[in-house]
């Protein structure tokens, strides 16, 4: 339990952000009272069970570069090594229809460093010319090396970069969603660029592939849990906050936090780790917090739907990491690796953007094309939908500059969450990263 002497500081969320923010106050000798208005930890990137099989809410994969997520892992005592399932840098992307199912698309250079990345992707451009071979080689090297003055749509950065149709359809598309969950069309070429350049331009360890090699709850949420419990931070979960007040003339406890029940919640300090739309719902709309508001509005939403099959027969023989074209989703990620080998996953990024379907129309959808791209798996025995209607932020162009600020017109309030992090899209790197800052602001304001 916090201390009955000082009132805590409040962490309203336990998401990977508020996760990270409680972990770094309770190390620094604060006490802590972590609120969460659901009953498991974890956010968007949490654990659940389906039909008595431990799941997640969605199919995370890391990469190398995401050095902050796998510090905080391992300052728990997860192993990471153990915990994730490593791949190289590469990608297969498959088309329905295809007899054996040959990948329509390959890339899978020895290396992310240049020469071995250029050599693949001119490998993957058999039915082009040596010219127009020459000049998407030139335009991705400008897209890892070349600094970008002003930001626009990815797809007008793939264009002016002279990027062919088949490697935009076939690579850039694909990676952009995967990566941005914003239609490339929108997507801000500046954020993408980055992220590139985060996981191709620092070597193999920063370009790996990392598939969490158990349910995602145990990597991350559950310790932090278990640590900030030892640590005697008060955690509350399935715990609604329904209102803030601010109590500027009270020297020991700055804020109040009202629920649905019980009597109002001292707090010394506030870390308001919740989707922008909560934050937004929670903060005041006076003049001093406009540009707060206008931030935290201007982030928009978009979902992430993920599709569980499962499969009468293990499924041990499907690659880890399938990228699927022209298809209901875009990515096949078998469960085998997190001991469930008789379920497969397949992520749809930038749902919003497709039909509107029923859950069950989805995943018989997705199994539907799934038959068709891979005859041998033949017809789930069942089927999940799970969709995040505000996965991610609107990563659009621009977005950078319409960020708000994480500190807020209340001294001892401060703002976490991925979609505070510059540069970044909506991840879980971005969420960690914000949950220092987010923190690290506070004990600079509160010495």
């Amino acid at each position: 339990m916090s201390s009955g002497h000082s009132p805590p500081v409040v962490v309203l969320g336990a998401g990977w952000a508020g996760l990270t923010a409680a972990l770094t106050l309770a190390r620094a000798g604060r006490p802590v009272h972590l609120i969460e208005a659901a009953r498991t930890a974890g956010g968007r990137a949490r654990s659940l069970n389906l039909d008595a099989t431990e799941l997640d809410n969605g199919q995370h994969v890391l990469v190398g570069a995401c050095r902050a997520t796998l510090a905080q892992m391992n300052a728990l005592g997860v192993n990471t090594e153990t915990g994730f399932h490593t791949l190289p840098f590469g990608l297969r992307m498959f088309t329905p229809g295809q007899a054996e199912s040959p990948p329509a698309f390959r890339l899978e250079p020895r290396s992310p460093r240049l020469p071995a990345l250029a050599a693949a992707l001119y490998r993957a451009l058999p039915q082009s010319r040596f010219r127009e071979r020459l000049r998407a080689l030139r335009g991705a090297a400008a897209m890892l090396h070349r600094p970008l003055r002003d930001d626009l749509p990815v797809r007008d950065w793939l264009h002016a970069n002279h990027q062919p149709p088949a490697l935009i359809h076939a690579l850039w598309d694909p990676l952009c969603l995967a990566v941005m969950n914003t239609p490339p069309r929108h997507a801000s070429a500046r954020i993408f660029q980055h992220v590139l350049r985060l996981a191709l331009n620092h070597g193999p360890q920063a370009a790996r592939l990392l598939l969490p090699a158990r349910p995602l709850g145990t990597l991350f949420p559950e310790p932090a849990l278990q640590e900030l419990r030892a640590r005697g931070a008060r955690i509350d979960l399935g715990h609604r906050v329904t209102a803030l007040e601010s109590r500027a003339d009270d020297p020991t406890a700055s804020f109040r936090l009202h629920g649905r029940a019980g009597d109002p919640l001292p707090a010394r300090g506030l870390i308001l780790a919740t989707t922008p739309a909560a934050a937004a719902r929670l903060l005041p709309a006076s003049r001093p917090w406009r540009p707060t508001q206008r931030g935290l509005q201007a982030m928009g939403a978009r979902s992430i739907c993920t599709v569980y099959l499962r499969y009468p027969h293990p499924l041990h023989e499907v690659a880890p990491l399938q990228g699927l074209l022209d298809q209901h989703g875009q990515w096949l990620i078998p469960r085998h690796l997190t001991g469930a080998p008789h379920w497969l996953a397949v992520v749809i990024s930038a749902a919003d953007d497709l039909q509107a379907l029923t859950a069950p129309v989805r995943w018989r959808t997705v199994a539907h094309s799934l038959a068709e791209t891979f005859p041998q798996l033949g017809t789930p025995e069942a089927g999940h939908t799970v969709c995040e209607r505000r996965a991610t932020v609107d990563a659009r162009t621009g977005l950078d500059g319409q960020r708000p600020s994480p500190r807020t017109p209340w001294r001892g309030c401060i703002l976490a969450g991925d979609y505070l992090t510059h540069a970044l899209p909506s991840t879980l790197e971005a969420a960690v990263q914000s949950g220092l800052e987010s923190a690290h602001l506070f004990l600079e304001d509160h010495p």
